[in-house]
């Protein structure tokens, strides 16, 4: 029990801290929400949805595979899949960040009535300097090394959140281009910390093998397209708003996630113990653990943030109304329902990190898609005529279809492995 409770604490705390730098973010927006006006934080919540996506196939579908592949048994064929990783996902990188570059002016047309001049180029570097920070990052992870992991994320915070806080302060903030400048500071200072921490864990001599390229983008193509499509099912209600809602629909929506994405965090500190956990169980044989951490991983999500979503479903016109000073108060069923769907959101994201440790990313994939396509369909229905009430039921619907999904098809698998061993 000893033992237990000390692995607990020296990786699954360290992790919690780590995303509990991105609540603090969660804050940080908070306060840019009542400072800017609804045009100007509606070009931040675009710009947002923007810099993700970029960030997604700017290499990050392929740290996933970094992170699996080089969790499992240590040897050379492990170091050579790691640095054929690293590889892929910097020479994506490049390429999304000339993309913009070349293209951004067709992201200002596309969004006439947000104010998004000037982003293309500063989102080009945040894409390239967050790759770099990420691939030492994703390093560290595969060793179980979350406390070096949490002094990187903590220092990337301070950074960021101290410009743009020092901004704030002064009354000088004044757009999304300022905050997309403070987080390439603060990706660089994870960078360097980062690198440093993981100069043990580069192996270069093991050099890249075509072998290697094939198991990487077999393994980040599935992560692609659940990335994508689980980009669409959480992105798209932003995307949409901005194109078919007015500024101050988008703003007032995005000020009602800012809130309710606080709860979403504790899934993703799970997520960065619980994937090299299983896979490196799985590839030795310790099959049986499985379900175990899986389960244990979402007791222990669901009862941390039980009594946040508790407050959000019961008081969420009062909690709007404090933290925002009435701005968006007529909004408080939109942090209603999305507080609600908390409760559901550790499922579908915990099964679909078992499903890909088991070597099964296409059950995550085909869940998105599942996901995907409910809320697109349900977004075109909902949002003309009930603006961002109508994105929140759609999402929803969307999040619910996928969780059901990919709970049974991970359950199903190990339950199969289970039997024929």
């Amino acid at each position: 029990m000893a033992l237990r409770r000390s692995r607990i604490l020296n990786l699954g705390l360290p992790a919690l801290i780590s995303q509990g730098s991105i609540a603090l973010w969660g804050v940080i927006s908070i306060f840019i929400a009542r400072q800017l006006p609804d045009d100007a934080y509606a070009a931040y919540a675009v710009s947002r949805s923007v810099e993700m996506f970029a960030g997604l196939i700017g290499g990050g579908f392929v740290l996933q595979a970094l992170l699996k592949l080089g969790s499992e048994k240590p040897g050379s064929q492990t170091s050579v899949a790691a640095n054929t990783s690293i590889l892929v996902t910097m020479g994506f990188s490049v390429t999304v960040a000339a993309m913009l570059l070349l293209f951004g002016n067709y992201l200002y047309a596309f969004f006439p009535d947000i104010q998004l001049q000037g982003v293309s180029p500063v989102l080009a570097l945040v894409v390239i300097t967050g790759s770099m920070s990420q691939i030492p990052r994703n390093l560290l992870l595969t060793g179980f090394s979350t406390r070096r992991v949490m002094w990187a994320d903590m220092l990337s915070f301070l950074i960021r959140g101290g410009i743009v806080g020092w901004l704030i302060w002064t009354g000088s903030l004044t757009g999304v281009i300022q905050v997309l400048r403070a987080t390439v500071f603060a990706n660089l200072a994870a960078f360097s910390l980062n690198a440093w921490s993981a100069r043990k864990l580069f192996n270069p001599g093991a050099g890249v093998s075509r072998e290697a390229l094939k198991r990487v983008m077999k393994f980040a193509t599935y992560s692609l397209g659940t990335s994508l499509a689980g980009f669409i099912y959480t992105r798209t209600d932003i995307l949409m708003l901005g194109k078919m809602a007015s500024p101050s629909d988008v703003a007032a929506y995005s000020a009602s996630r800012a809130l309710a994405s606080v709860a979403v965090i504790i899934s993703a500190a799970a997520n960065m113990v619980l994937l090299p956990t299983i896979s490196r169980d799985w590839t030795s044989g310790l099959k049986t653990t499985v379900m175990r951490h899986t389960m244990k991983a979402v007791g222990i999500v669901q009862l941390i943030q039980f009594p946040f979503v508790v407050a959000l479903v019961v008081f969420p016109k009062q909690i709007i109304d404090m933290v925002y000073q009435g701005k968006y108060a007529e909004n408080w069923p939109i942090l209603a329902i999305l507080g609600g769907l908390s409760l559901v959101q550790p499922f579908g994201s915990i099964f679909s990190t078992a499903g890909a440790a088991m070597g099964r990313p296409q059950f995550s994939f085909w869940s998105i898609i599942l996901s995907a396509l409910v809320n697109v369909g349900m977004n075109i229905m909902l949002i003309p005529s009930m603006g961002g009430v109508g994105a929140a039921l759609a999402t929803v619907a969307a999040m619910i279809a996928g969780t059901v999904a990919v709970v049974v098809l991970s359950a199903s698998h190990w339950k199969n492995e289970m039997v024929h061993r």
